[in-house]
């Protein structure tokens, strides 16, 4: 008998990105880590008001950090989305955010990796590098 097995994502080896395997801290500190000047959000559009509000969006910063072993290149990283918003009387809310990761993640993965190696004690002074 044989099985027939259907893929719907990537093996392991070439998930680039685990968010299962982040926490909001490990998270929020990868990003601060390769976006030092912060990451910009801007609502470009709106096209329906509440109850339901659908809007388009920017994300975007300069990649002046590492991030997950990769080198920062310095250049702006971003990404376009769109998103609605149910609320109601109580303000509670929905939210549903639709964007494409690969237009994000392909740009902090750009940098060259970070060899393990190349973690050094950084000294403050430079006759000082070679005493331990």
């Amino acid at each position: 008998m044989s099985v027939i097995y259907h893929q719907t994502s990537l093996p392991e080896d070439f998930k680039y990105y685990k968010a299962e395997e982040e926490t909001f801290t490990s998270s929020h500190e990868a990003f601060r880590s390769a976006f030092p000047r912060g990451f910009a959000w801007a609502v470009l559009s709106v096209y329906s008001g509440p109850p339901v509000i659908a809007y388009k969006f920017r994300h975007w910063g300069f990649f002046e950090g590492p991030f997950k072993g990769h080198a920062p290149t310095g250049e702006m990283v971003e990404f376009y989305g769109f998103g609605t918003l149910k609320v109601d009387e109580s303000l509670r809310e929905d939210v549903q955010i639709y964007y494409d990761p690969a237009e994000l993640f392909g740009g902090l993965f750009k940098g060259a990796p970070i060899a393990e190696t190349s973690h050094q004690t950084h000294h403050a002074c430079p006759f000082s590098m070679n005493v331990i």
